[in-house]
């Protein structure tokens, strides 16, 4: 990943809330268009490559890929990562509605790349259903990351309206 071309787009996204500064929505609001409106008043926090192994109890990080300590197929390790945003969310009194963006960094294996594996995580958290909250999403398939045992890696941008 160029860290140049994330923090360009960081400042395009940043430039593109300022520029909207006219509006005066309370909350976030999702056109027909599939485009999220930020409102002014927004607060935005940042949560960068994050990555987690599914392991079974008792299992650590430098214990990903032994046998006894499988590291979790795309769906289980999608599924931990946006538990712990959950998490992180949580404690500062935000929610998974809070977020509007979610890269994802996924590589594929013997199989190919198990994008349906990961939409499984994703669903557990986002629905476009009954209204559900479904924030902007981009899924690219990389590579390699820093270990062998991991599939994906996520970043979000989460953003909420100060009161």
């Amino acid at each position: 990943m160029n860290m140049v071309n994330t923090m360009q787009r960081l400042k395009l996204l940043i430039m593109a809330i300022l520029l909207t500064s006219g509006a005066q929505a309370a909350e976030f609001e999702k056109g027909e268009d599939g485009g999220i409106l930020i409102p002014p008043n927004a607060e935005m926090l940042l949560y960068s490559g994050s990555i987690n192994f599914a392991m079974p109890e008792g299992c650590g990080f430098r214990d990903a890929g032994k046998a006894e300590c499988p590291a979790g197929d795309m769906e289980a390790q999608g599924t931990a990562i946006l538990e712990g945003f959950k998490a992180k969310l949580e404690a500062r009194g935000w929610s998974m509605e809070n977020v509007v963006r979610v890269n994802v960094y996924g590589v594929a294996g013997d199989d190919g790349l198990d994008f349906a594996g990961f939409n499984k995580a994703f669903a557990k958290f986002f629905s476009r259903e009954d209204g559900g909250w479904y924030p902007a999403r981009t899924f690219v398939e990389v590579a390699a990351l820093f270990r062998p045992e991991l599939l994906v890696e996520v970043e979000i941008l989460a953003m909420k309206v100060r009161e």
